[in-house]
């Protein structure tokens, strides 16, 4: 029985959404861009947009996540969750995922990412290419570790926080919600909730 879902969102992300879906055996149906329905119609990608209006009706499809933004991907995968869409856990095939991590539903392993023993991830979090996630770690809902991050065992990051590019957590820190660290910085010191942080080591410029 082949494997079909929707994927919500038709951007960058999405593309890469779709790859994995794909290497990892699903069929894309479709996609669905919420912020621009006019698109329902247009080819991408390897398929088409569809018109949400008509995706949502009926019986509910299996989605995915293509919104790279983390406050509107976890809104969006609460909205379809409650609606009763299936929102399977996306691994691709060359990622490597330790046999006691738990992840939660419409969360995405991308190429080259690593979950190690007794890690736990929350609904929606995206672990995108290379990044590595190191025993006991614990990721609230709607994260995003952005290619190359690596966290140290024992780290905590609060929901909807961006790790940018490149940035490394040293053991047993935690970060709190809503926070965005920069690009290529260098985590030694717990952040509360709300910080944007960026630097080696990294230091709070600001709070949301």
């Amino acid at each position: 029985m082949t494997k079909s879902l929707v994927i919500c969102g038709a951007g960058g992300h999405a593309k890469v959404v779709a790859d994995v879906a794909r290497s990892a055996g699903w069929t894309v149906a479709g996609f669905v861009d919420d912020l621009h329905p006019e698109r329902a119609g247009e080819a991408f990608f390897g398929s088409q947009i569809l018109d949400a209006n008509q995706v949502f009706q009926g019986s509910m499809p299996a989605i995915a996540l293509g919104i790279g933004d983390c406050a509107a991907r976890l809104r969006r995968a609460t909205e379809l969750l409650d609606l009763g869409c299936p929102a399977p856990v996306l691994v691709h095939p060359r990622a490597i995922v330790a046999s006691s991590a738990q992840v939660g539903p419409g969360t995405q392993v991308i190429a080259g990412a690593v979950l190690n023993p007794d890690a736990r991830l929350g609904t929606a979090v995206i672990i995108n290419t290379g990044a590595t996630v190191d025993h006991d770690c614990v990721i609230g809902d709607g994260v995003h570790l952005a290619p190359g991050v690596h966290l140290a065992g024992n780290v905590t990051v609060g929901e909807r926080t961006l790790i940018g590019i490149g940035s490394v957590v040293k053991p047993g820190i935690r970060i709190g919600r809503d926070c965005v660290i920069g690009a290529g910085s260098v985590v030694v010191e717990d952040l509360p909730d709300g910080a944007i942080a960026y630097g080696v080591p990294a230091r709070i410029q600001r709070n949301r």
